[in-house]
């Protein structure tokens, strides 16, 4: 009975720690995805032929075409909601900034600071430090 409750105290600990690899845009197989992350939580379809986008546990998004999967959607977690965390982490790196969306009514407008040479996008709201999501894409 204790040997049996050790090891599933064990696989509990283990499985909690686990550090899924980096995925890998343009590359990565929805196969290789589902081997690394499981089973997606649910598909939404996007307009994107032969496109879908998985989704998974802390609703981190990942947009397919056909079998590779090009793009990753995750809402920023801990530093990484700050802006100022990403404007140090791409200080090397060529970026661009564009307003990506005009502000209805009390709404304010959104832009992209953008790493094509990392394949990272942050997302944020006009006048905002804070990073509203974040999109990894393949490396140029």
């Amino acid at each position: 009975m204790k040997l049996s409750f050790l090891f599933s105290m064990l696989f509990v600990i283990t499985a909690c720690g686990v550090k899924h690899q980096p995925v890998n845009y343009g590359k990565t197989t929805v196969a290789d995805l589902i081997s690394e992350r499981g089973e997606p939580l649910k598909k939404e379809s996007v307009p994107v032929e032969k496109g879908e986008m998985l989704v998974y546990e802390g609703n981190e998004k990942f947009q397919v075409k056909g079998e590779i999967v090009t793009h990753g959607f995750k809402e920023p977690k801990g530093d990484e909601k700050a802006l100022i965390f990403w404007k140090h982490k791409l200080k090397d790196c060529d970026t661009s900034t564009n307003k990506i969306s005009e502000p209805k009514g009390h709404e304010v407008s959104e832009y992209e600071l953008k790493c094509p040479e990392q394949g990272i996008s942050v997302i944020y709201s006009e006048g905002s430090e804070f990073a509203s999501r974040i999109i990894q894409y393949e490396k140029k």
